[in-house]
């Protein structure tokens, strides 16, 4: 977009929000810098702001200060939150089907034995240097199902 307004392409850029124009403060403020150097006017729908209005660039800043604080909050608990659901065995990523794996009668992952000698297979293979579409190749022609049942094995494993 930068290299748009550079060549004049582009006159005025409307954005919904401070927070969507950028991923942190120091960018967001660098960006509007550059652009107003380039006569460029920026408009925030959410905010009802406009860089052409001078009075708006210390709003912007405070504005965009707190958007981050509130995204790096919300990271914050959303990393926490599955910190601790892991550590209490309650993720969902703990429920899902995986190969090698069945769920027991409390719907806990336990080792399939059957799957079990594939897993080893596939971690021998890996061992000995082969790639993912060399295992993939290898499980099809010993007629080894993929974990979904079908013939052929995705190439991501």
């Amino acid at each position: 977009m930068l290299k748009d307004c550079q060549s004049r392409d582009i006159e005025i850029i409307l954005t919904k929000s401070i927070s969507r124009f950028g991923r942190d403060t120091v960018e967001i403020l660098d960006a509007l810098n550059q652009l107003r150097i380039l006569g460029v006017r920026v408009i925030f729908e959410q905010e009802v702001l406009d860089t052409a209005d001078t009075d708006n660039d210390l709003m912007i800043s405070i504005i965009e200060a707190v958007a981050q604080a509130e995204n790096e909050s919300r990271s914050d608990n959303i990393k926490w939150g599955n910190k601790r659901h892991a550590a209490q065995g309650t993720s969902k990523l703990y429920k899902r089907k995986c190969y090698g794996y069945i769920n027991d009668a409390e719907g806990k992952l336990v080792i399939d034995k059957k799957e079990a000698i594939n897993v080893q297979l596939i971690f021998n293979l890996y061992l000995q240097g082969k790639s993912v579409l060399g295992i993939a190749k290898e499980l099809e022609r010993l007629g080894i199902k993929s974990p979904t049942g079908k013939a052929t094995w995705p190439k991501k494993l």
